[in-house]
């Protein structure tokens, strides 16, 4: 198994709940109705900026790791993380990326490298702190969501409320 064997399963949970965010509202969830909010769109690489301060700032926000830098990618390919701390987000195109589960997942990514040095790019330390940012910066109920296709998908480490 390669090292970040997870990665297409996480990305295929996180374009579900991605889906959810899109629209909003009641959603069915195991016989419960969930009020589940419309994702954060950014405008621009500066609101993204703010936003990822804020987050910073709150006292679950992993603010005592390394301070991270934000900067537009050429093109229209997927946001990522580079070590050790920069967040490239592509603002052209469809700008997919420029969306608060997006960013999240970077920042997870940069959470997990200087809290768990040697974990796996897309393994348990990582979810774990994605979805706890989630639950925290975007929603409970995304959290919920984003925990729950993690678990029907098979990937192990990640509580289920």
């Amino acid at each position: 198994m390669s090292r970040d064997s997870h990665r297409a399963a996480v990305y295929d949970c996180e374009a579900l709940v991605s889906a959810v965010l899109d629209r909003g509202g009641p959603v069915d969830f195991h016989g419960s109705t969930l009020d589940v909010g419309r994702d954060v769109r950014f405008g621009d690489i500066a609101s993204v900026r703010r936003w990822l301060a804020w987050v910073r700032e709150m006292s679950w926000g992993y603010g005592d790791t390394p301070p991270v830098t934000v900067r537009e990618r050429k093109g229209t390919a997927r946001a990522h993380w580079e070590p050790p701390g920069t967040i490239a987000i592509p603002t052209s195109g469809s700008r997919f990326a420029m969306r608060a589960l997006v960013v999240t997942h970077e920042y997870a990514h940069h959470v997990t490298h200087h809290r768990h040095h040697d974990a796996a790019a897309h393994g348990s330390e990582f979810r774990a702190v994605y979805c706890d940012l989630v639950e925290r910066a975007i929603s409970p109920e995304a959290a919920l969501l984003l925990r729950d296709a993690f678990h029907n998908a098979g990937l192990s480490g990640v509580p289920r409320c």
